[in-house]
């Protein structure tokens, strides 16, 4: 019986194809790690290194200018900005949010008003990061075998110390792909010698070096594979080449920052800064010329982590004897890239970054030489997993919760947000960033809260304040007790040490209306059924941008050409569906209105169709007065609807109609 079928066998996939589906797993999964809470903080700004490199993108965008005119850093990742801001730019105009390049903001202190632009720019990092890794799959795969390249490229995917800073816009973690690109070239020399080798090497080496000055170290390995690996066959064909590699990374650096050329007074003072800066031994993870054990201990406790350092450890010396070109080259190119930190007096953990991929191929090789010893097949599979499972999984779990914490709002943020979702009628007080509240006519940045009593804030009309934990000091711990005392607390943000959400650890208090504590000229009219007036205070000065405290006087005086600022307190009867406006008149002793004013009540933020029933609501109407004889002059003041134009009627407490409400008189000398 005929028991052929049509199905097609299946055929065996190539190992080409294969080797591709890796490459791309690898990078997806990288990608994936390094955009989950791409987002986080914004638009906070923690960082400092990520507004200096975008403040000067935009400012070379908006002048149309291609000299950074500051060489702390090289030049080639503010050009890579530099494109994509100005795709943000070309994509945020057709959706409406800038007109241009030229509406980004220039300077950012902590806190930036355009997060989309640090959104673009951090994704910049994270591709070049999430490359890092299929690039060292090809490095590991050239110099050691398969096993090796999947399980160091896992390893790097997974590398909190790399995730974490895949999400800043910094020269770090991009620079370890040029690093890599250069270490494929340095190995093709071993392996065939020619051209393509030493200019692969070169152009790696002239990238990292365009990209952070201290990875132009890894240009060493181009002599070592040249030198040590060919040996005898290094005549003068190779030597040529040699110096043909070096030429290209010197003008592969001076390409991607020309101006080191063009502008060499200021690319000499910017290294002359970085030296000096480096070696003043003031700040930084830690201070100090060789401090080898700080960086082990780094290592240890957040770098390669215990599994890594002890692969590490453990499996050197039989990677020395078993793959001892790959080891050497790899040894050398971290020697030489380490060497010149230990040698600074500021520490900054992150410039272990560029050689930090060749740390973790090490340690992957480490695995499997160690693997290796066992001749059972199966029992070196299972002790392969179970090194590969300790390599990979406590990195991988301190990266998930590393993005978890991240994926929960910054807690100043959610401060804010809270804030605003609050009625708005008295004043607030926040130790937060000035920024995000500029234009806000009730929300008073300040330094310390402690700065001002209990009684005070009471005074002077505040009903929130805002606490934050990075702002206290020991001198102030009774007094903000006496804050939280006096209040109740709405909502409560976690300190920064608990790990459970970004930014610092803070309070958001209410301390109530307390209108019988509050310091203002008494004075009630009832405007109809809608609004009324508890009274006022009003004193000399230019016209504001924000409510802030006024003392009460019985006749103010002013010079002539001062202006008036005036604080209304009113107080909503009841829901009001029309945005009422005020207006208010300077009389003089003739009864002519020299000067005055008409607004919407809290037209900027809070009009009347906002105010809550029983609200009490604080309103400026500063005035800007001509020059006006000395004399004495009445200020009147009513209320009318914004659309219809028709004023509300005037009563008085006993119910009796007024003509006029008047608020007291100023005196012009």
């Amino acid at each position: 019986m005929n028991t052929e079928t049509n199905t097609p066998l299946r055929q065996p996939q190539s190992p080409a194809r294969r080797n591709y589906l890796i490459v791309g797993g690898l990078f997806l999964l990288a990608l994936g790690l390094r955009v989950w809470a791409l987002n986080w903080g914004l638009p906070s700004v923690e960082h400092p290194d990520e507004p200096a490199l975008v403040e000067v993108v935009v400012r070379m965008l908006q002048q149309h200018d291609p000299n950074p005119h500051t060489f702390l850093y090289p030049s080639l990742f503010y050009y890579l900005l530099a494109v994509v801001t100005r795709l943000y730019s070309w994509w945020a105009t057709r959706q409406g949010l800038h007109m241009a390049v030229q509406d980004l903001p220039l300077k950012t202190y902590l806190w930036t008003t355009a997060p989309s632009v640090y959104v673009w720019d951090r994704m910049l990092t994270a591709v070049l990061g999430a490359l890092t890794i299929p690039a060292l799959y090809m490095l590991g795969r050239r110099m050691f075998d398969r096993r090796v390249a999947l399980l160091a490229g896992l390893a790097l995917a997974v590398a909190t110390f790399h995730v974490e800073h895949s999400h800043y816009i910094t020269t770090d973690a991009p620079t370890g792909l040029w690093v890599v690109v250069c270490l494929i070239g340095a190995w093709t020399i071993t392996a065939i010698g020619g051209w393509q080798g030493y200019c692969l090497a070169g152009l790696g080496a002239g990238l990292a070096a365009g990209t952070k000055y201290n990875a132009g170290t890894v240009l060493i390995a181009l002599p070592i594979a040249h030198g040590f690996f060919l040996g005898l066959r290094s005549g003068r064909r190779p030597f040529i080449r040699m110096i043909g590699g070096c030429m290209v990374a010197g003008v592969v650096f001076l390409l991607t920052t020309p101006w080191a050329v063009l502008d060499w007074r200021h690319f000499v003072a910017g290294l002359r800064f970085n030296a000096a800066h480096y070696a003043a031994g003031v700040h930084g993870d830690f201070v100090g010329r060789w401090q080898v054990g700080e960086y082990v201990a780094f290592a240890w406790n957040s770098g390669l982590l215990p599994a890594g350092c002890l692969l590490l450890l453990l499996g050197l010396p039989l990677l020395l004897w078993r793959s001892r070109s790959q080891s050497i080259l790899l040894l050398g190119v971290v020697v030489a890239g380490w060497l010149p930190l230990l040698l600074q007096a500021v520490n900054f953990v992150r410039n272990l970054l560029p050689i930090f991929p060749l740390l973790i191929l090490l340690a992957a090789a480490a695995a499997v030489s160690i693997a290796d010893l066992l001749r059972q097949v199966r029992l070196r599979q299972a002790l392969l997993v179970l090194l590969s499972a300790g390599l990979l999984l406590p990195p991988a779990i301190k990266t998930v919760q590393l993005l978890h914490y991240w994926s929960q709002p910054y807690t100043m943020v959610a401060a804010g947000s809270a804030l605003r979702s609050l009625p708005r009628g008295m004043l607030s007080a926040v130790e937060m960033n000035p920024v995000q509240w500029a234009g806000d006519p009730v929300v008073l940045p300040v330094t310390r809260l402690t700065d001002h009593s209990l009684t005070w804030y009471r005074a002077n009309g505040f009903q929130y304040l805002v606490i934050n934990s990075d702002e206290r000091g020991r001198d102030d711990v009774a007094a903000l007790a006496q804050l939280i005392a006096g209040g109740h607390i709405l909502a409560q943000y976690p300190e920064r040490r608990l790990g459970k959400q970004p930014g610092p650890g803070g309070l958001l208090l209410d301390l109530g209306e307390h209108e019988d504590r509050m310091g203002f000229t008494r004075q009630t009219v009832r405007w109809g059924e809608a609004v009324t007036l508890l009274g006022y205070a009003d004193a000399a000065g230019a016209p504001r941008s924000r409510i802030t405290p006024l003392p009460p006087t019985d006749e103010l005086v002013l010079r002539v050409g001062q202006a008036l600022q005036v604080n209304l307190y009113l107080r909503a009867i009841r829901p009001m569906a029309h945005d009422y406006a005020l207006f208010l008149h300077v009389i003089d002793q003739g009864g002519r209105i020299v000067a005055q004013r008409d607004l919407p009540l809290r037209y900027a933020d809070y009009p009347t169709s906002h105010w809550q029933p029983g609200e009490l609501v604080i309103d400026r109407a500063d005035i800007a007065l001509p020059p006006l004889p000395a004399g004495s002059y009445q200020l009147q003041v009513g209320l009318y609807d914004g659309q219809s134009r028709e004023q509300l009627p005037a009563f008085s407490p006993g119910g009796g109609v007024l003509q006029v409400v008047l608020l007291g008189n100023v005196r012009v000398k």
